[in-house]
């Protein structure tokens, strides 16, 4: 197999559809539609049906991790946008008291 490296930038328009037998083709449109520009990732007629489920499995594993590495930086993300939200709101709180005071 020869060596590649594509970039393609995705978006919330990107569809992902797969088909079955007899050669599995899973295709990603980063454009949401099947047309030219879109990436199919197809199996050999060769390759036996065990195979065939290991190499889905392997891509749902991948894609698993990159979802879940996605929504921790996410959740930290905004874990710090509200502990912000709130040391601004005690900064707010402690002005106010020491302008009674």
């Amino acid at each position: 197999m020869s060596a590649y490296h594509i970039t393609v930038f995705l978006d919330r328009k990107t569809n992902v559809r797969g088909t079955g037998m007899p050669n599995p083709v899973l295709h990603v449109e980063p454009d949401g539609w099947h047309g030219p520009g879109d990436i199919s990732f197809q199996m050999r007629q060769s390759v036996t049906a065990e195979e065939r489920v290991k190499i889905a499995e392997e891509f749902l594993k991948s894609v698993t991790a990159w979802r879940d590495q996605i929504v921790g930086e996410v959740e930290r993300e905004r874990t710090a946008v509200d502990e912000l939200a709130a040391a601004r709101e005690e900064i707010a709180r402690l002005k106010s008291e020491a302008e009674v005071a």
